[in-house]
């Protein structure tokens, strides 16, 4: 577990928060969730004139950190930034998960949304998304892809888009998006499904980028929205997931305490300095970050999770 304190620097009020409040990372350090949890810890931690305590506690595909929270006593002081696959899809893949994804939470706000970056390497002579559907046709046996690992976002975006184009694709499932990125530069794997990670190498030519989910970014110009290469490519009812990144606290914390712990988002996500390193990591803060448009939005995409998964049948022990 690595912890990381930040100081607010407005003087305490009466009343919560009266102490530090804990963030719960449930990734290891260094990664993008790490990072924007450094970022909401010394933000909101100003807004709120009380020390964040950023802490990680990785494993299980963030299921420990999830749980942990889920868990804990339900006073504000003890707060979740969650990738929306903890909640949304492992539920429906792993056996068995230490929370009830829709009963154990008390959502506080959307923070980002990240984009999925379809990327080849330009050895593959691939230059767009029909390109590709096109010769996953005529020679499957030739073209696969990567991902991250089984049951992640890419896995899914990957067995989605072969259920699309009706032609099997082989998945091959790396350790992280790192290596997964090193052997398509290398030529191993066809394409891949990849996070911000991925924008350097674009920026660069060593990867060519097919499409973006599930809108255009300003790091990339001249590269389509999926919605757009998708319709071009014959396959409009292509929709690959993404990930968004909220806070989330356990449930029945009182509903002045999240009035406050949103508050102190808000602010954070208005600060210009924290929008603009949320936009540098790939990320684009959250147009909506109230409580309760992720109380309306966590049920309907469990659901539709639900159904999908269940089509691709994709399970994990």
């Amino acid at each position: 577990m690595f912890v990381f304190l930040f100081a607010g620097a407005a003087p305490a009020r009466a009343g919560f928060p009266d102490k530090p409040i804990y963030l719960v990372v449930p990734y290891a350090t260094g990664g993008f969730v790490h990072l924007v949890g450094m970022l909401l810890g010394e933000a909101m931690g100003d807004a709120l004139g009380k020390n964040i305590v950023v802490t990680n506690q990785p494993g299980a595909n963030g299921l420990i950190g999830a749980g942990y929270v889920a868990k804990a006593a339900p006073d504000g002081y003890t707060v979740l930034l969650a990738a929306s696959s903890i909640l949304e899809i492992n539920p429906h893949i792993y056996k068995s998960v230490p929370f009830d994804a829709l009963k154990d939470f008390a959502p506080v706000g959307l923070v980002a949304n990240t984009s999925n970056i379809l990327v080849v390497s330009p050895e593959s002579g691939i230059k767009s998304l029909k390109d590709l559907v096109a010769k996953a046709r005529t020679a499957p046996d030739q073209v696969s892809y990567g991902s991250s690992g089984p049951g992640s976002v890419m896995h899914i975006a990957g067995e989605a888009l072969q259920r699309s184009i009706d032609k099997p694709m082989m998945h091959v499932p790396y350790k992280g998006t790192a290596p997964a990125l090193t052997d398509l530069m290398g030529g191993r794997i066809t394409t891949l499904f990849s996070d911000s990670s991925a924008i350097p190498q674009i920026q660069s030519g060593k990867l060519v980028a097919l499409a973006v989910s599930p809108a255009t970014i300003p790091q990339l110009p001249g590269v389509p929205a999926m919605k757009d290469a998708a319709q071009a490519a014959g396959i409009p009812d292509y929709h690959p997931p993404v990930l968004w990144y909220g806070l989330l606290a356990p449930r029945n914390v009182p509903a002045p305490i999240i009035a406050k712990l949103n508050a102190a988002l808000v602010k954070a996500l208005n600060t210009p300095a924290l929008r603009q390193k949320l936009i540098d990591a790939g990320a684009t803060p959250a147009a909506d970050p109230s409580a309760a448009y992720l109380a309306r939005q966590l049920p309907l995409e469990y659901a539709d999770y639900g159904k999908l998964l269940s089509q691709l049948n994709i399970k994990l022990d």
